[in-house]
């Protein structure tokens, strides 16, 4: 009760208890690659591709988070002027966009806001729910993209380059672990994703089925024993 209302704040979600507290992407390096997973701990992991984490963020933002946007800076210019990066100095370069990257960002959640079955997931529904529990002794973090209590029912918003192989990515990027443990952090029965095609501004949805649900489990379970025997040998 005393951490969550400070899960909001994101330097203290992704900073303090970025080190402090297991999630999802956790336990899915863990699964890949531990010694990647003690890096990415310490903040000296592997780099994901810069832009598709900005593009993703700023989606998101305009999707679940439209009032956010007024907060951000955004400069009339490339990322290699000096404008934009004494603007990233000032502030960081999370919060600081082009006007190109506007243009490219928010028609395509313009789109996901015009689709018929996306408005209604998000209506009536609460965004961006942070969570925290204790499982098998350990501490998890969590955020849930869009939750429907009445429902019990948690939508996560996706984007990707490419629709047509999302059904392989639910299992090659572990999306089925993170719905199993969204489940028990958010006490819900139903996982489902808004699929956003970035190429092609396509909306599409799918719900995570009980067999793939339950592969997620076997996944998490396994993750959480890896984990925890690295703690018996390092105690």
């Amino acid at each position: 009760d005393d951490i969550l209302p400070l899960m909001d704040n994101d330097e203290f979600y992704y900073g303090y208890l970025g080190k402090q507290a297991l999630s999802s992407t956790s336990f899915k390096q863990i699964l890949n690659d531990f010694n990647e997973f003690l890096l990415a701990r310490e903040g000296l992991g592997k780099v994901i591709p810069k832009q598709a984490l900005r593009d993703g963020r700023l989606i998101h933002l305009a999707v679940l988070e439209p009032h956010r946007l007024d907060d951000l800076t955004i400069i009339d210019s490339t990322k290699g002027s000096r404008l934009y990066k004494n603007a990233v100095a000032e502030r960081n370069d999370a919060e600081v966009y082009t006007t190109r990257e506007m243009r490219k960002c928010i028609p395509l959640a313009d789109n996901v806001a015009k689709d018929f079955e996306s408005f209604m997931l998000l209506d009536g529904a609460v965004n961006e729910v942070s969570g925290i529990m204790m499982l098998e002794g350990l501490p998890v973090r969590g955020k849930a993209d869009i939750l429907r209590k009445d429902d019990n029912h948690i939508i996560d918003l996706k984007t990707t380059s490419d629709a047509s192989r999302f059904e392989q990515s639910i299992d090659t990027w572990g999306y089925d672990l993170q719905g199993a443990l969204y489940l028990k952090m958010f006490k819900c029965d139903r996982f489902s994703f808004i699929v956003l095609d970035k190429i092609t501004g396509e909306v599409s949805h799918r719900e995570l089925t009980k067999e793939e649900l339950t592969r997620g489990q076997s996944k998490l379970d396994k993750a959480i024993k890896i984990y925890k025997d690295y703690e018996r040998r390092s105690n």
